[in-house]
């Protein structure tokens, strides 16, 4: 008696399969119906490190699948191409490649180094602007024993320099400065931010004043770049980019 109430409880609690106009529901014992989605295989995106091999494949391999591409920039150090919605997969949209900027060195909005460490950081990880080389020098003076004034803020003002036996000659720090540290993929014009600088007597810092607006120019000069060297198939329509 027993078993057979248990198998009766076993058969009226699990959930009743039925198929409607082609669609799977599960239906259970409170009447809740819930519809079961078949599992459809998504390759996975092919990861690229480069936007010359993004350009390449999408001219080559990409132009034989359904047009137009997509192609958009997530953020700085993304880039995306993916097709139209697939109706039969439930509008799902195939991302075809995935470019990331591996290589680049990266730079944080706040940065503090020893005046050495300032001095390779200015050479090997920015693109050369007048505003670097202005860098340099000033933290090249400064480790050549050169005096730093500061105001009531802390913030360095005025730098005095020696040159020969006894001629001195005061200059003013300029607080902020325009540089270019690599921050998106290398092989377009790295965009350029504003730095307030800050001196102690340990070392320098370089503090981002541009409210984060470089990632967005980032972004913008990656797009540029992509339409330059995929203008025959943006003009064509079989390619649109897109931030």
């Amino acid at each position: 008696m027993l078993k057979e109430f248990i198998e009766h409880i076993q058969n009226t609690t699990q959930p009743q399969i039925r198929v409607v106009e082609g669609a799977t529901f599960a239906i259970t014992a409170d009447g809740v119906a819930k519809e079961i989605l078949p599992t459809i295989f998504h390759p996975d995106p092919l990861p690229l490190n480069s936007l010359d091999a993004m350009v390449k494949l999408v001219r080559t391999e990409a132009s034989n699948m359904d047009t137009p591409l997509y192609i958009t920039m997530p953020d700085h150090m993304t880039v995306r191409c993916f097709g139209q919605p697939d109706v039969a997969a439930r509008y799902f949209r195939q991302v075809y490649y995935e470019a990331m900027a591996t290589d680049v060195p990266g730079w944080s909005e706040k940065v503090t180094l020893g005046f050495e460490e300032a001095q390779i950081a200015l050479r090997t990880r920015f693109q050369e602007t007048q505003d670097t080389l202005y860098a340099m020098k000033l933290v090249s003076d400064i480790s050549l024993g050169a005096k730093v004034i500061f105001n009531d803020n802390g913030i360095a003002t005025t730098i005095t320099t020696q040159k020969g036996v006894a001629l001195q000659t005061n200059e003013q720090i300029r607080p902020l400065v325009k540089l270019r540290p690599y921050r998106t993929f290398q092989e377009v014009e790295q965009p350029e931010s504003i730095f307030l600088i800050r001196i102690s007597e340990r070392g320098i810092a370089f503090i981002e004043a541009d409210g984060g607006m470089w990632k967005l120019k980032a972004r913008e000069v990656v797009k540029a770049h992509l339409e330059d060297k995929l203008s025959a198939e943006v003009e064509g329509g079989s390619v649109i980019i897109a931030l």
